[in-house]
């Protein structure tokens, strides 16, 4: 048995990950994560009674990155798992949308493992997320100046284009991975850019968590503690405040109108729920929206000229009328400044 499943099996099931019967597209790439996510599920699937299929994507941003296909695909093999295969450019895509290559390849890459879900039977997408990139990803978001959805970091279950994601590795530290594999003889590929301390990820895991250690020896199990806690607030204070937010929101044909007056008189915390859920009603995800977009849209909702405009990550548009926020997916030309929500 792989030493990994005993504790992705406890994640699996204190998470309610999976139901039984599902076809899980386990997303690899060829590392150290993706590969211990393969071997765990592959230990666990006639347990858990779902089907696996391995899916890899290039970005075609390394000159070796045909290879790192060529390892999968080949232990899929090994497995008897259907392979999936895609890719495109992340470096064309990034500048096709004027965005980083990072979040381009993000983009692209979940674009095509929703695609492969979508296809299946009761398809759902497994990502090989660590305890570790829990801890980055707080670290990061604490840098940005988030606000506490930001905060409560990676969830372990998510809905991307309407297919559930999952991160069975979430609660296993990333040398619990690497020790796993090497106690099996397993291999895994190394990719060099994880190495390039320009990027604010590499530096986050190479430099200031080993620093932060020297304060807490279990600096990435704290961070990964603290997610799980403000995760848990901010579902319980969005259940509680669902009324209040519901009754200031309206959905026309167009779009979501939010109403000013008793937007107004709520508190600055139910104000940001309530924009939160009016993007989520016109665009049905929440992705990329950050606290400085809410706040952005909060000023031009409270304190904008008639005609005033936010612009929100997705082509949206909230535009100030008379007694109302509207909402809209685009739109006509602002009557006044714009006021880009965001950097």
């Amino acid at each position: 048995m792989f030493p990994l499943v005993p504790q992705v099996r406890d994640t699996i099931r204190r998470h309610g990950m999976l139901d039984g019967g599902e076809t899980v597209v386990v997303a690899v790439s060829g590392g150290a994560d993706s590969t211990a996510l393969l071997r765990s599920l592959a230990g666990l699937r006639g347990e858990l009674g779902v089907h696996l299929r391995v899916a890899h994507f290039n970005h075609q941003l390394r000159d070796d990155a045909a290879a790192d296909a060529l390892f999968v695909g080949e232990m899929a093999r090994d497995l008897g798992l259907p392979y999936h295969e895609g890719g495109a450019s992340a470096r064309v895509e990034a500048a096709r949308a004027r965005r980083s290559v990072e979040d381009a390849a993000r983009r692209l890459r979940y674009a095509f493992l929703v695609s492969v879900a979508s296809a299946a039977t009761r398809g759902v997408v497994a990502t090989g997320h660590t305890l570790d990139e829990q801890a980055e990803t707080v670290l990061m978001r604490v840098l940005r100046g988030a606000g506490p959805w930001g905060l409560s970091g990676i969830r372990p279950v998510r809905t991307h284009g309407g297919v559930r994601v999952i991160r069975p590795l979430i609660d296993t530290p990333r040398a619990s991975v690497e020790a796993a594999l090497r106690a099996e003889g397993l291999t895994w590929r190394e990719d060099p850019t994880n190495r390039d301390e320009t990027l604010l990820r590499n530096r986050v895991r190479r430099v200031l968590l080993p620093a932060l250690q020297g304060y807490n020896p279990d600096v990435r199990g704290a961070l990964a503690r603290l997610a799980a806690v403000i995760r848990d607030e901010q579902e319980a204070l969005d259940q509680a405040a669902a009324p209040r937010v519901d009754a200031v929101l309206a959905c026309n044909g167009a779009g979501v109108r939010v109403a000013l007056a008793p937007f107004a008189a709520l508190p600055a915390a139910l104000q940001r729920r309530a924009l939160r859920e009016a993007v989520r009603r016109l665009r049905g995800n929440l992705e990329g929206v950050a606290f400085v977009h809410l706040e952005g849209t909060r000023h031009v909702a409270l304190a904008g000229r008639l005609g005033a405009v936010a612009e929100l990550p997705g082509g949206l548009r909230a535009v100030r009328r008379e007694q109302v926020l509207e909402l809209t997916a685009g739109g006509d030309p602002p009557r006044h400044r714009v006021h880009r929500a965001g950097p």
